[in-house]
């Protein structure tokens, strides 16, 4: 399964949750590159949907990650920098929605 996303793609097989990040507006934000993550290493998937005029994401929370507690009004902008965390719109939100519930299937 994969699905690309507004900063990446994410991409799963059953046991691994790959992120993908390339071009300009990656180098600006995470770098490029490709990030594996063994789903037993996944404690926690957290999801903001996206509406029609504000983008949502997917992140996943590993041991040892640092990823920001968000605020009201800025959580969106902090996935943005997470290195765990994909951007989404609302057209890509129901092929993330499909791979959310395969990877948390997976974690049960």
């Amino acid at each position: 399964m994969e699905a690309k996303g507004h900063n990446g793609t994410l991409g799963f097989n059953g046991s691994t949750v790959v992120i993908k990040r390339s071009g300009l507006l990656a180098k600006m934000s995470n770098g490029s590159g490709e990030k594996r993550i063994p789903v037993k290493h996944i404690t926690a998937v957290q999801w903001k949907e996206p509406g029609a005029m504000v983008n949502g994401f997917i992140s996943f929370t590993i041991p040892g990650g640092t990823e920001k507690q968000g605020g009201f009004g800025s959580q969106t902008k902090n996935a943005a920098r997470d290195e765990n965390s994909i951007i989404i719109t609302k057209k890509q939100s129901a092929e993330f929605q499909e791979i959310r519930d395969a990877i948390e299937a997976a974690i049960s």
